[in-house]
């Protein structure tokens, strides 16, 4: 077994392996060789901090790494692990994650983040193990269904920009209760920014809503109104509009923080369930 970071090696052999390794996993992933590229480019993949386990030049275990600031901090976020199912249960895992920190140790990043499903307690006690704690809980949203219309009068414009302008980003994190998780926050958006169709709302000149939705895939990454202008019916109509500007019969809301008491009320109002429980667990490194 050599155990080794990913730098020089294809992308078609890691997503191989990936596609391998959650062949049955709890939840499906599913993905073309198209999106998985589009994955690792959303969440800032470095193959120099990710790592492998490699027999005879196959990969058999992966741990997928992304770099970026967060939180005023440069960390690495876990975008993806996995062991092929001949090859689990033999502690590659934990080796892969002592390499992991090593490097981050080696190259002074204080913070190590991952997600991790609730239910996955083998997981869990690995991380845990490795000095990992839970930092907040997050909740996948799912709607199969259309959305009813509102049935309010709209004193509110709404435009399609192709994407969020800068000035923009500025005005809209002030809505936010929360922040978004990795991979739905403002720089996972801007890498893959064609990806996404955009609402943003106007009263009066003023930017008081807006909403991100993945035009193939259904996922809504960003929804949030001005505090001002919340329980007027904004949210509803920006759901709605982004239901319109996607191709999927299917709409998803992934990682939305627990401690968000109004947007997980309203995701309930509009029928949506949940259908997993991740925590978001950072570990933090002396550099």
């Amino acid at each position: 077994m050599e155990y080794r970071t990913l730098e020089n090696i294809d992308s078609i052999c890691i997503y191989e392996a990936f596609t391998q390794a959650f062949s049955d996993y709890q939840v499906s992933v599913d993905m073309s060789f198209k999106s998985f590229e589009t994955m690792l480019k959303r969440n800032g993949f470095m193959p120099a901090v990710s790592v492998g386990a490699f027999v005879d030049k196959t990969l058999v275990a992966f741990i997928l790494n992304g770099v970026r600031e967060w939180d005023n901090e440069k960390t690495v976020y876990d975008l993806g692990t996995g062991v092929i199912p001949d090859f689990r249960r033999t502690g590659i895992m934990g080796e892969l994650l002592n390499l992991v920190s090593a490097i981050c140790i080696k190259n002074k990043i204080r913070v190590y983040q991952l997600e991790v499903i609730q239910d996955n307690e083998k997981a869990l006690t690995l991380y845990k193990k490795q000095g990992f704690q839970v930092d907040r809980v997050l909740n996948c949203y799912q709607l199969t269904g259309g959305i009813k219309e509102p049935g309010i009068y709209k004193a509110w414009k709404l435009e399609h920009p192709e994407k969020i302008q800068e000035a923009q980003w500025t005005i809209v994190k002030d809505f936010w209760t929360y922040p978004p998780s990795w991979q739905n926050a403002k720089d996972a958006v801007c890498a893959i920014a064609r990806s996404f169709s955009y609402t943003i709302v106007k009263f009066d000149g003023n930017l008081i809503g807006y909403g991100i939705v993945d035009k193939i895939k259904g996922d809504i990454v960003q929804l949030a109104v001005h505090p001002q202008y919340r329980r007027m019916g904004v949210a509803t109509e920006i759901l709605l509009d982004l239901s319109k500007q996607t191709k999927s019969l299917e709409m998803k809301v992934i990682n939305v923080d627990e401690r968000d008491q109004a947007l997980n009320i309203f995701l309930k109002k509009m029928k949506f369930r949940v259908f997993v429980k991740q925590y978001e667990m950072r570990k933090y490194f002396s550099v």
